[in-house]
């Protein structure tokens, strides 16, 4: 399908129609939209998570990645009319934190890669992002939660707040201490969690206004995790979370226009890592 200016308008009308096609077949056999943002419930989630499978199978949900990792490979025009019927759907928001895939592709290795990234561009599984503690707020190089290496892997103790998600995790994509003896920002590396793990759990978190919104408290009591769940250097943390959030303010994730294909975003975040290198 040729999506070329000149041609656009009849090529969109096209498309969209194939789309809003699709998506009112696929579309969540949902009643009524769920009041507040708090968690959905079980049936609710059971049902979107289904549509996200659905819609990961088409390559939909990152329209604009590569085929190979799960994406749709396509342009930013289509890519937009995708994402355009999803939200006339007015289905509860389906995304996850979708910030760290982009890292993930840099900073992982093969094995990584594989076993987090397709299922996550597939819409098979969901990740929370842990940056945020009650004592640290916006400063993460105040974060305390500590990772300590351990024969089998490492051990991972702490609390994180402010953690906003709709739908039950898969996993965490965590920040910890690792080297108590290192200066600040040198000292942090960043894990994936299983959330199944023993040792993890969550409880909403308590507001001025008894609505308990969808934030949420998450400890970590001796999690421990295997080697293979360290993402990047031992102390690279801060580095690798300074990547996320760069992409964060300037809305790289899955946008869909020139700024936001998989080019500039690879190309954006090694000029980041040679710089940090360098320094």
């Amino acid at each position: 399908m040729d999506f070329r200016e000149q041609e656009e308008s009849q090529e969109r009308k096209a498309f969209r129609q194939i789309v809003r096609e699709w998506m009112e077949y696929h579309k969540p056999q949902i009643s009524s939209q769920p009041s507040g943002n708090g968690r959905l419930p079980a049936e609710t989630q059971a049902e979107v998570r289904k549509f996200r499978v659905a819609l990961g199978k088409q390559g939909w949900i990152a329209p604009t990645y590569p085929k190979e990792i799960g994406g749709g490979g396509l342009p930013p025009v289509p890519a937009s009319i995708i994402q355009e019927e999803i939200r006339r759907l007015a289905v509860p928001f389906m995304g996850d934190n979708d910030r760290w895939i982009p890292a993930m592709m840099l900073w992982g290795t093969n094995e990584q890669r594989r076993k987090y990234l397709l299922p996550a561009l597939r819409g098979e599984s969901i990740t929370w992002q842990l940056f945020s503690e009650p004592q640290s707020g916006s400063d993460l190089a105040e974060v305390r939660t500590t990772a300590v290496e351990t024969s089998d892997g490492y051990l991972i103790n702490g609390q994180k707040a402010y953690i906003t998600g709709r739908f039950d995790p898969d996993q965490y994509w965590t920040l910890a201490v690792t080297s108590s003896d290192r200066p600040q920002k040198t000292n942090l590396g960043i894990f994936m969690i299983d959330a199944s793990i023993p040792g993890v759990s969550t409880e909403p978190q308590r507001l001025l206004n008894w609505d308990h919104g969808n934030e949420q408290n998450v400890f970590l009591e001796n999690v421990l995790v295997p080697k293979n769940s360290l993402v990047g250097g031992l102390y690279q943390g801060w580095e690798i979370a300074q990547t996320i959030l760069e992409g964060e303010r300037g809305g790289f994730a899955f946008r869909m226009s020139d700024d936001g294909t998989m080019e500039s975003i690879m190309e954006f975040l090694k000029e980041e890592r040679e710089r940090n290198s360098a320094s």
